[in-house]
């Protein structure tokens, strides 16, 4: 089952690397009143990072609001 495992990291890997690759192009992004150019890769990365941090942070403020109302809801 490790070998299944290690052969899935290998192939998302080389995804990775192909999208890499594959996007190194610039492209403009405005953002408010900014405007800058990056590599298409370093955005998306960058957005799916973007993405990874705000969502636990909103998973931590539900689970946290799920355990005061349960508090509340005993007294």
């Amino acid at each position: 089952m490790d070998r299944f495992w290690l052969g899935v990291k290998l192939v998302l890997l080389a995804l990775v690397v192909v999208l890499i690759v594959q996007n190194l192009n610039l492209v403009q992004v405005h953002l408010l009143t900014w405007s800058f150019s990056m590599p298409l890769a370093l955005l998306i990365a960058a957005l799916y990072l973007l993405g990874m941090v705000s969502g636990r942070s909103l998973m931590g403020l539900v689970r946290r609001l799920r355990g005061q109302q349960g508090h509340a809801k005993h007294h």
